[in-house]
């Protein structure tokens, strides 16, 4: 496995997370729309067809329901993953680079100011040569990478 595919392994954790933002945020939008969030505007004319606004929304709210709880437990199985991953980690400088990298989301700035460093160079550097140096178990269904 190649360094970019071990990143992009690492970095899949923070776009599932977004999803999930993204989910979320359409599951509060529908529940407002099938409580009748949407206004009205008064002194316009009104169609005579029923609508049965709450029962196509509550179909709708309930398959973005079921894709958002399943989308959410891919993203805990990736980051408990991560966490066993990140334990196994020897070095202690290297788990908090991981952890604010991958975990928290941190750009490669905020990891070297974290760390007490300027430069945030240092930590890719030291990241990338941990990665292509560590050996990873593709056999392993729990395994991130």
């Amino acid at each position: 496995m190649t360094l970019k595919e071990k990143v992009a392994a690492l970095g899949q954790l923070t776009q599932l997370r977004r999803e999930v933002d993204l989910l979320s945020q359409r599951i509060a939008e529908l529940e407002l729309a099938a409580q009748g969030g949407v206004g009205r505007v008064t002194g316009m004319p009104r169609g005579t067809a029923r609508w049965d606004r709450t029962g196509d929304y509550a179909a709708k709210l309930a398959d973005l329901a079921d894709r958002l709880e399943a989308r959410r437990g891919r993203c805990m199985d990736l980051l408990g993953a991560l966490y066993d991953f990140i334990d196994g980690v020897e070095d202690s400088r290297m788990r908090q680079i991981l952890t604010y990298r991958y975990v928290d989301g941190e750009s490669w700035q905020q990891v070297a100011f974290k760390i007490g460093e300027v430069d945030e160079q240092y930590p890719r550097r030291l990241h990338n040569r941990f990665l292509e140096s560590a050996e990873f178990d593709e056999n392993d269904e729990r395994a991130v990478l």
